[in-house]
């Protein structure tokens, strides 16, 4: 013979899912997901500082992009004229006439390579922000995979917790009437901050109101117990 229910059943119930309600908060608003939404939320800002920034220096990224090029195919260049220096069969006029061109390639790099030592120092302020700004999101980046990490390892011990929570109310609801599974989804739904708690002496459990003796023996002639200012139920 199955046990008679007992509206303090309820607060069993109740106390299951604010254990649940309280894991699924700590998912959202933990320390760990605090302090990587504030990681994130300064990668973001920075990175749009340096975009910005970026685009300050577009000028100066388009000149560099040029010099280097040209630097490139100037050492190429090169490369290829010490190549055929190496040759024992060039003729003695073979010969001036590569190295000359080796001379006038190497003045050249190291008139390039002056050249973006200009236009760096021209800049250097505004380089040096930039590079601050990129070093501050190369230094953000290992701790948000640090704290992504641990969040990962932090949800799987929380889902777990909260599985066995879920099983533990799925089996506590199967010894519940039909109406009293209702009855308790209807006071959630209402937004009824406590369902059920235990009488203080003369007042409700649930709100904290004096109850007058009359108030009390409604609440308890009552099919759910329900106190007439909160519609809690009153144990």
């Amino acid at each position: 013979m199955s046990k008679p229910f007992l509206l303090s059943n309820l607060i069993d119930l109740q106390d299951l899912d604010n254990e649940i309600f309280k894991l699924i908060d700590e998912k959202s608003k933990g320390e760990s997901v605090n302090i990587l939404k504030d990681l994130e939320k300064k990668y973001h800002e920075n990175n749009s500082l340096l975009i910005k920034k970026k685009d300050e220096l577009k000028s100066y990224f388009e000149e560099k992009k040029i010099l280097d090029k040209q630097i490139f195919e100037s050492e190429n260049k090169l490369k290829n004229i010490l190549e055929k220096l190496q040759n024992p069969k060039l003729d003695a006029g073979e010969l001036q006439n590569f190295n000359l061109q080796k001379s006038s390639v190497e003045n050249n790099i190291i008139d390039l390579n002056v050249s973006i030592e200009k236009l760096n120092n021209l800049n250097a302020e505004e380089l040096l922000n930039y590079s601050k700004v990129e070093n501050s999101l190369e230094e953000l980046k290992p701790n948000i995979i640090e704290y992504s990490k641990r969040i990962q390892s932090e949800w799987k011990d929380l889902d777990n917790n909260i599985n066995e929570l879920e099983i533990k109310k799925s089996k506590l609801l199967s010894t519940f009437p039909e109406d009293i599974v209702k009855f308790y989804d209807q006071l959630k739904h209402n937004g009824v901050e406590v369902i059920a708690a235990y009488k203080n002496e003369g007042q409700c459990g649930c709100c904290g109101v004096n109850l007058t003796s009359s108030e009390l023996d409604k609440i308890f002639d009552s099919k759910y117990n329900q106190c007439p200012y909160c519609q809690g139920v009153v144990i």
